[in-house]
């Protein structure tokens, strides 16, 4: 279910031991991404006690912490994936702005913009690695971000690059052209 770089191996072991059983309904998919060459999968959603997972986090520090609020920013409701994001907040490390990015192309809006606030402050020229080994993926978030626009937010943001989603991948697209 998560395959993390070897750096984080020892970490998400034992977070996932902590975290017993994540059910993890079949069909429901995953994000396989690449971090400097290694492999980084995760659930594409997850059905676990968010307010477990949320106690649980607050007794965790450093890695930990953060790779059990990105478990979170996978969860089946909206509200708990924004409120998982803002308590993370700004984080250097490069798997964790792939969970991050993930969200990107997925349709509440206002989770893109809970993304938008740590990764402006992290500074959007450190997603320059993660886009390019994961062009495919960055592609097709911009694209979902594109269909969920039109089909639902239209009204509300007149222009696409009025999205959110939309206008924060533009904005990291151009910051990893950047030298």
């Amino acid at each position: 279910m998560i395959n993390v770089p070897r750096a984080l191996q020892a970490t998400c072991t034992e977070l996932q031991q902590r975290l017993g059983r994540i059910d993890n309904l079949s069909g429901n998919g995953e994000r396989r991404l690449v971090l400097g060459g290694e492999p980084l999968r995760f659930p594409y959603r997850i059905y676990a006690d968010a307010a477990d997972l949320f106690r649980l986090a607050s007794h965790l520090q450093g890695d930990a912490r953060a790779l059990c609020l990105c478990l979170l920013s996978r969860h089946c409701d909206g509200h708990v994936r924004q409120r998982a994001i803002e308590t993370l907040g700004p984080s250097p490390m490069p798997w964790v702005h792939a969970f991050q990015l993930a969200l990107l192309g997925e349709y509440v809006d206002e989770v893109a913009s809970a993304v938008a606030i740590p990764a402006q402050q992290t500074g959007l020229q450190r997603y320059a690695a993660l886009i390019g080994e994961n062009r495919a993926f960055f592609d097709l978030c911009r694209q979902r971000a594109a269909s969920y626009w039109n089909a639902y937010y239209r009204a509300r943001y007149p222009s696409l690059r009025m999205f959110p989603a939309h206008r924060l991948l533009l904005q990291m697209e151009r910051a990893a052209r950047s030298p």
